[in-house]
């Protein structure tokens, strides 16, 4: 389908489509793929982390802290903590 029955905009009589410059696109794009990476590498890091030190730190009486083990939870995303059952027979997940 031809555009070319239609006006142009104000701004666009050179003939330019009145938007960014495609090296600007192509910049913003990059930019915001790697303001994205790097959000990503910080929570695997610091996120997890410190969802690993809340295990520890919320760990019931008398278990110790090498006893806690957090594991990977795919849905809902995030840690799930694990501890020994109080009568010794298996795990318990909080």
């Amino acid at each position: 389908m031809s555009w070319s029955w239609v006006p142009p905009r104000p701004g666009e009589e050179d003939g330019s489509d009145g938007g960014p410059s495609p090296a600007l696109r192509t910049a913003v794009t990059v930019l915001v793929v790697l303001l994205t990476g790097a959000l990503v590498a910080y929570y695997l890091t610091v996120g997890v982390r410190q969802a690993e030190n809340r295990c520890v730190a919320q760990r019931p009486a008398g278990v110790s802290a090498n006893q806690v083990e957090s594991r990977w939870r795919w849905w809902p995303p995030g840690t799930e903590c694990v501890y020994p059952a109080a009568d010794g027979a298996g795990v318990r997940t909080a």
